[in-house]
């Protein structure tokens, strides 16, 4: 026999489908909608396709891994360039690695001179 869910699921009304639509289509971030409307990310995603919305992919394109990767480079912490480019730090990690950088470690900046 199966278990039940741990975590409660939300149920949207028609209303509140339309709203997480338009937002979506406004192209705001995925991770806002999902703490605004309390739902999990796949389900955003799910519901924009209903809505006839093409789902946009996660990460960067090469330009914006370009971008994160240079601002990492002059010194912006992976928070940093995070916050600048409104996505998470994992995913700044990734775009400076795959475009050949290293990853400082973890502490104290070196103060600049």
């Amino acid at each position: 026999m199966a278990k039940n869910s741990p975590r409660a699921q939300t149920r949207l009304s028609v209303s509140n489908r339309a709203a997480l639509a338009e937002e979506y289509a406004k192209d705001v971030p995925v991770d806002e909608l999902v703490r605004r409307f309390g739902i999990h990310r796949t389900t955003v995603h799910r519901l924009a396709s209903q809505a006839g919305i093409s789902v946009r992919r996660r990460g960067l394109d090469e330009p914006g891994r370009q971008k994160a990767a240079r601002l990492y480079e002059q010194g912006m912490t992976l928070e940093e360039v995070a916050a600048e480019l409104a996505i998470g730090d994992e995913t700044v990690r990734s775009a400076v690695v795959a475009c050949g950088g290293t990853i400082r470690p973890r502490g104290r900046r070196p103060a600049r001179v």
